[in-house]
Formats: C-alpha cells, sequence, structure tokens
C-alpha cells in the first residue's frame, strides 16, 4: 500500500479539521478519535469513514488495526509526520478513524439519569459520562452549552464510555422537561434549603443535575428541580464538576 505523504490529501485534511474544530464536526456530522483503544471502540460500534494509521502503528497495534482497516470505506498508511500533524495529543499513537455522529435513545424504562447543564470542560463531561457508566446510570443528558460530546477531550476522558451509554442534547428546559417526566429531579447546588447528600432517600426514578463549573444550574433549569442537594466537605473550598457527579452517582446507585 502507498503511503500518504502530503497534508493536502483529502483524509488527512478531514481528519484534522474533525479533531480540531466542532463547527466542521456539526457541518460534515462526522467526527474523529485517535490513539489503539478509542479507534478499536469505534470500529466494534460503528462502521468508519476514513481511517488512518501509520507503519509503525501497524506493528504495535495490529489487531486494533486490522479490525478498523476492514470496518472503513476508506483506509490508508500515513508517515509519522503526518500523524503527529493530525494528533490532537502530544504523543499520538499513530492511528485516526473518522465516523458518522452517533447515539442511543434513553431507554424508556430509565430509572437513573444524570443532566448537565453548562458543564464547558470537555474533560469534566467525559469523566462524567465515564462515571455515569461505571455507576450504572441509565442515561446522560447534556446542554446546548457544554462541551461537544465529540470533542477529542471530551472521548479521551470518557475512555469509550459515550459510545456505550445514552448521551442525549437537550435544546432547552422544555425540551428537557420531557425526557424528565416521571422522575424527581436533584439539582447539586450550595443553598440553604439544600438537602446533605447522605441524607436523602432517592425515589424510583431519580435525575441529577450538575452545573456549569463557573455559575452552576442556570435559572430556567434550576426551576425544574424538585430539590436541592449538596456534598458535604471539609478541608478543601469546593469540588469540580466531575469530582461532585461521581460523589452523586456513586451515591445514587447504593442508595
Amino acid at each position: 500500500m502507498d503511503v500518504i505523504t502530503s497534508r493536502k490529501n483529502s483524509g488527512v485534511r478531514m481528519m484534522r479539521e474533525l479533531l480540531k474544530s466542532a463547527d466542521y464536526r456539526r457541518e460534515t456530522d462526522l467526527f474523529a478519535v485517535e490513539g489503539d483503544h478509542l479507534c478499536g471502540e469505534l470500529a466494534e460500534r460503528s462502521a468508519l469513514e476514513c481511517f488512518l494509521y501509520t507503519e509503525k502503528a501497524a506493528k504495535k497495534y495490529p489487531e486494533t488495526v486490522k479490525k478498523a482497516a476492514v470496518r472503513a470505506e476508506s483506509a490508508a498508511v500515513i508517515t509519522e509526520e503526518l500523524s503527529e500533524y493530525i494528533s490532537d495529543t502530544k504523543t499520538p499513537q499513530g492511528m485516526f478513524a473518522a465516523a458518522e455522529r452517533f447515539g442511543s435513545p434513553i431507554p424508556e424504562n430509565a430509572r437513573r439519569l444524570v443532566v448537565l447543564d453548562g458543564v464547558q470542560d470537555p474533560g469534566n463531561v467525559g469523566t462524567i459520562i465515564r462515571a455515569a457508566e461505571a455507576f450504572g446510570t441509565d442515561g446522560v443528558l447534556y446542554s446546548p452549552t457544554c462541551a461537544d460530546k465529540f470533542s477529542p477531550k471530551t472521548l479521551r476522558a470518557s475512555m469509550g464510555s459515550v459510545f456505550r451509554l445514552p448521551v442525549r442534547f437537550y435544546s432547552d428546559a422544555e425540551n428537557l422537561r420531557g425526557y424528565l417526566k416521571g422522575f424527581t429531579v436533584y439539582g447539586a447546588m450550595l443553598d440553604e434549603s439544600a438537602k446533605r447528600l447522605g441524607s436523602v432517600k432517592f425515589p424510583e426514578k431519580t435525575a441529577v443535575v450538575i452545573g456549569s463549573e463557573g455559575s452552576g444550574i442556570s435559572p430556567e433549569i434550576a426551576e425544574i428541580c424538585d430539590e436541592k442537594i449538596y456534598i458535604p466537605i471539609s478541608g478543601a473550598e469546593s469540588l469540580n464538576a466531575a469530582m461532585a457527579a461521581s460523589v452523586l452517582l456513586w451515591e445514587l446507585m447504593n442508595n
């Protein structure tokens, strides 16, 4: 197979743009991942639009390269220089896969949901999705002001959980109400009326709302919350969004 060496190659340009630009991902309805783990996960769950890899990657990760190449509409070998040019990381593993954006619907029998309202750090969004899967949450709902679930940093932080767990976009408060019909909704917020985590017996169908890192839950989404809840801490000023969500979801699983 010939080795691609030019930055002007259409596959190279597409892959780089998908990793760099949220606008381009929306325009094309595609997204990209890189590295052994995520390329392998994606190839197991979706046909691939394009797969690019280096000869070094083919030797180091032969099973993943073989699996992804078979699932790809087009596959090609690229140079190490192009791998570094495309990559969103400092130490690329030399493989990149692109696919159509996809997601699963929230199950009709869902009992536990987490809602993200304006969580803007992609690392936090990905970590919360990973925690949601780990602690048996049935799905994640995220707002227009959240980090893109298909951004490279979100995907890496989720460690593939975004492919396995239903993660759905909601457009506004009214749209969210439809998703949460029949749920008791708890908003994580510091408020005089908030209940202490550990003192609450969660109902059969419960949703937990996590607000933005800077300003918390927006007034529109706060109106949807039936109860407010806080995590008691000592020795630190606060927890970041991902840490708080993980604590809440663990408690929700064991309640």
